[in-house]
């Protein structure tokens, strides 16, 4: 229970809703306005998804506790702890050792299934190119990944927005934010997006290099996941530039760019 006056502070970060602390003497708490115009394909929107991702997670030491929720007439609105800590400079062995140790549990009922065979992967970049002509689109479109079979995995627990801006470090534990997105999957979804170059770009991370991304998978403790990881990453790089030039054209300058830097890192497109 919240007792005495709140101390209001707009938290910085996020690019898809609103978020504030809310400091009394008794709490500590984040209130997140959700925009839900903002969802997109990739990155769904779901404030329902969040609440039931945090009540699953609640004693896993990977996530803030869910207080409350409520409607206003700008949106839903969730409520949960605050997580001390400072967001990971890039996607480090310890953010993915934490995604590990999420791809271990149970996965709440009703989140979305998400599927990254090679032929999906390219369907989605497909659509999110569909109408376009810029050089880069073009590019795209020539130097799309020859589609190939690959056997299914177990599914797993996944965060589904695992960015450097989501992984909250303190004391060496890593624990994460923004489970608006949250899915049951293949664990190399989260360890895309988790080592996206386009995202590092995007949320204004360090670049990630070839040898921080190796550096990084070598703390992943499932080596078959890893090599997975490897044979999928042209395909996950090739939707995730697609889905930058689709960000760009809808305003979002900052996603031109992003779409170079996911592909500086895959020579082969």
């Amino acid at each position: 229970m919240m007792t005495g006056p709140m101390v209001w502070s707009r938290l910085s970060g996020g690019r898809t809703n609103a978020v504030w602390r809310a400091v009394s003497p008794s709490s500590d708490w984040v209130f997140k306005l959700f925009d839900v115009s903002r969802a997109n394909p990739l990155f769904p929107n779901d404030p329902k998804a969040e609440i039931a991702a945090l009540y699953a997670l609640k004693g896993h030491d990977l996530a803030p506790e869910c207080v409350a929720q409520f409607e206003t007439s700008q949106g839903p609105c969730l409520i949960y702890t605050y997580l001390p800590g400072a967001s990971a400079a890039k996607t480090d062995g310890s953010v993915l050792s934490a995604l590990r140790h999420l791809h271990c549990l149970p996965a709440p009922l009703r989140i979305r299934q998400v599927d990254v065979s090679p032929s999906t992967l390219l369907a989605e970049g497909s659509r999110f190119l569909e109408g376009h002509t810029t050089l880069l689109a073009k590019q795209l479109r020539r130097n799309r990944p020859a589609p190939r079979d690959m056997p299914s995995v177990s599914p797993v627990f996944l965060h589904g927005d695992p960015t450097p801006a989501n992984a909250l470090s303190q004391d060496g534990m890593v624990r994460f934010v923004d489970w608006q997105c949250p899915a049951f999957g293949d664990p190399t979804a989260d360890l895309a997006i988790a080592l996206s170059p386009a995202m590092h770009h995007v949320y204004g991370q360090n670049q990630l290099t070839l040898a921080d991304e190796m550096s990084a998978l070598a703390q992943y403790p499932d080596p078959e996941i890893v090599d997975r990881y490897l044979s999928l990453r042209p395909f996950f790089r090739w939707r995730m530039a697609a889905y930058c030039v689709w960000k760009a054209s809808i305003g979002e300058a900052v996603y031109a760019d992003a779409a170079e830097a996911e592909l500086s890192l895959e020579p082969a497109l």
